[in-house]
């Protein structure tokens, strides 16, 4: 077991580590090549804080275990908002812009109950997986006629901070050499993540669901984690709050898109009765704490940041039960 244990440890390690090398190389070799900063942070970022859940969904699809990977997009939407923008706001309360609410936000609801119905005949086809990398395509183009008209969100607010420095151009090598060593992070670290993790429900009799919705979505979600604590110890709210927004409309639309395409990617009943009710539910949850009333500007205050915390930790004590 304690080899189990190393390899979930090392996977998630070299998940963090990967993401983080590949979104540092990515970001400074768009900069050598003169991309603007607004395609930089609409792409590069949304996409490098992702990459963990994409790569341990991919490699789980590849890999014969359709559970992790849809438990895996599933959980670390749950987790994006119970978990990291609970925890975030337990640091101060995060005020959230209007703009997220009127646009993101009405799109993050549409694109959860669209792959709640996809699901429903318990499968995402690869024509399925098409139309939601469509609407990944889509989305990116808007935000970035949107960015360009004055109205960037957190992506690009993340974004202007690799770009820090604007004066030192770095060497094309060393940019290359970050993304190679964070292709190789990502690509070992889901590897052990999936293979850890399934060896270890296994051994202790939990489903392979289960595994991913828990340990494998946890780790995934580590980026986002990261991210959203430090937008608001440094009070950058629309990053903390933006992020999680933002990241659970690329796990849908890209997360679940992916691996349908290179297989039909399978859903447990369990997980349609269970689980996307629970991501549905935690999702419509942000409407009524993040929008303004009576002139009061929309926040997560620490009140609503703990209940939503411990909304997720009953979630996870109900799947963890014996």
């Amino acid at each position: 077991m304690l080899l189990y244990v190393t390899a979930v440890v090392l996977g998630t390690v070299a998940l963090v580590w990967g993401a983080d090398r590949f979104v540092d190389g990515a970001a400074a070799l768009a900069r050598r090549l003169g991309v603007s900063p607004i395609i930089i942070g609409l792409t590069v970022v949304s996409f490098g804080t992702s990459l963990p859940e994409l790569l341990v969904s991919v490699s789980a699809t590849v890999m014969g275990h359709p559970d992790v990977a849809v438990g895996n997009v599933v959980g670390s939407n749950i987790a994006n908002i119970g978990l990291i923008l609970g925890a975030a706001s337990l640091f101060r309360p995060l005020m959230v812009h209007g703009s997220l609410v009127r646009r993101e936000y009405p799109l993050l609801i549409g694109v959860s109950v669209l792959a709640w119905l996809m699901a429903r005949n318990g499968t995402f086809s690869r024509f399925e997986g098409l139309l939601l990398v469509a609407g990944l395509a889509l989305f990116l183009a808007w935000m970035t006629v949107t960015a360009k008209q004055g109205a960037a969100e957190v992506l690009l607010q993340e974004a202007s901070r690799a770009d820090a420095d604007p004066g030192k151009a770095p060497s094309p090598a060393k940019p290359v050499l970050h993304l190679i060593a964070g292709l190789i992070g990502l690509t070992a670290g889901s590897r052990f993540l999936v293979w850890g993790g399934v060896a270890l429900a296994r051994t202790f009799g939990v489903s392979e669901l289960v595994i991913g919705l828990t340990l494998v979505a946890l780790g995934t979600s580590l980026p986002e984690l990261a991210t959203s604590v430090a937008g608001a110890v440094k009070k950058q709210d629309d990053i903390a709050v933006g992020n999680v927004v933002g990241s659970n409309l690329f796990n849908t639309l890209a997360i679940l898109g992916i691996p349908s395409l290179i297989r039909p990617l399978q859903v447990s009943a369990e997980a349609f009765h269970r689980d996307f009710p629970v991501m549905l539910f935690a999702t419509l949850v942000l409407w009524p704490v993040c929008r303004s009333w009576r002139g009061r500007q929309g926040r997560v205050n620490r009140l609503e940041g703990g209940a939503l915390l411990a909304g997720y930790l009953i979630y996870v004590g109900i799947l963890l039960k014996p």
